[in-house]
């Protein structure tokens, strides 16, 4: 799969990608072409590796439903996700699959040299598309972390 495939799926409905999908092909590092683009679009939800403050992934998931405007969870079901308690991140993001995979979403990890978490929300039909490219090529990283994670 290309580069431009992979950002195509990621970002499939954040306004601006046609202009941005002009400078892909200058792209020298696809990988951090792809957090910087997250980022800037708010499209990715950063995470510090030891969890969230507050409600971070109840209001990425908020304003995803509001900007799509779909529905993945209903009111009870995040408020019981603001309040779950976890001793580790991908905890949690499983609790937010089994909620937000019956509308046929999936709270996905992108893969980051840092001690975070980069977030992104999609729909599951492209789950096998995301998971099979290998995004990192430092040999350092264990190669299970060089590819988009979901965690279910």
């Amino acid at each position: 799969m290309q580069f431009q495939e992979i950002v195509s799926i990621i970002f499939n409905k954040t306004e601006n990608l046609e202009n941005a999908k002009e400078d892909l092909d200058k792209v020298i590092d696809p990988h951090a072409w792809i957090l910087e683009y997250g980022m800037a679009t708010k499209r990715f939800l950063f995470l510090d590796y030891k969890g969230e403050e507050n409600y971070e992934i109840v209001n990425y998931i908020l304003d995803y439903e509001f900007k799509h405007k779909i529905e993945l969870a209903s009111q009870e079901e995040l408020e019981q996700l603001g309040e779950f308690e976890y001793e580790f991140l991908p905890d949690k993001i499983k609790e937010v699959n089994k909620i937000i995979s019956s509308k046929g979403y999936g709270l996905f990890s992108y893969p980051t040299t840092g001690d975070y978490y980069a977030l992104f929300i999609s729909e599951l039909v492209n789950q096998t598309k995301l998971l099979q490219v290998e995004l990192l090529g430092n040999e350092n990283i264990p190669l299970s972390e060089r590819y988009i994670q979901f965690y279910n």
